[in-house]
Order: structure tokens, then C-alpha cells, then sequence
């Protein structure tokens, strides 16, 4: 299972095509809690930092401890670099700027199903 946490539609529309393509089923979600709540059996969660609520850390931390299976990839503004280190060491496992995540995105969708 793929669970997405996404503000942007654009950026929305662009995951669900790619899932399409993959052809893998994603879950989007559109608040932090709601992430939290399908988060318990997924494989991949991709959080849109910039819907991730106040503190995007610990919704980092929150995430690694209800689904320790989970890769998490969080995505944000290639200036956001304090947000980056923050996420990081919050327990993300990948932060990649948007246009690194919209490159990668096929690839980390299909890498989720092969494990």
C-alpha cells in the first residue's frame, strides 16, 4: 500500500499518473492526521512537506513509530535546506526538492512493490 499526503493538486495528479503508469494504487490523504490514520500497513508514504501542519519533524517521528515498515519520501522547495536536515533527522528516509521527487517518482513507486 502507497499513502500520499498531498496540498497540490498538480502535484497530486502527477502521482496518481504516475501510480496509473506503474501500476500501483496510491491513497491520498489531505491532512497530516488522516496520513497518520492509513499509514499502519504501507509499504511507501510520500509526504508533501508543505502540507505536513506546523511542526513537519514530528509528523516525521509520528509516522516512523505507527509504521516502522514504511519508507517515508518527503518532498519540498529545493530552498527549504533547514526543513531538509530537520526532516532527515527526524527519520524520513529520502527528502528530495520537487523536481528531484517528480524525476524519481516512477522509480520509487515501483522500488515500494518489489520489496
Amino acid at each position: 500500500m502507497i499513502v500520499a499526503l498531498v496540498a497540490d493538486l498538480i502535484f497530486d495528479s502527477r502521482i496518481t499518473g504516475a501510480a496509473r503508469r506503474v501500476g500501483v494504487e496510491v491513497q491520498a490523504v489531505r491532512s497530516p492526521d488522516a496520513l497518520l490514520g492509513a499509514s499502519s500497513n504501507a509499504r511507501l508514504v510520500i509526504v508533501d512537506l508543505s502540507a505536513a501542519g506546523d511542526h513537519p519533524p514530528e509528523l516525521i517521528r509520528k509516522l516512523k513509530a505507527a509504521a516502522p515498515q514504511a519508507r517515508v519520501v518527503a518532498f519540498l522547495a529545493h530552498v527549504e535546506v533547514e526543513l531538509r536536515k530537520a526532516a532527515l533527522a527526524a527519520g524520513a528516509d529520502e527528502v528530495l526538492p520537487r523536481s528531484a521527487f517528480v524525476e524519481r517518482l516512477e522509480a520509487l513507486l515501483r522500488e515500494s512493490q518489489a520489496g
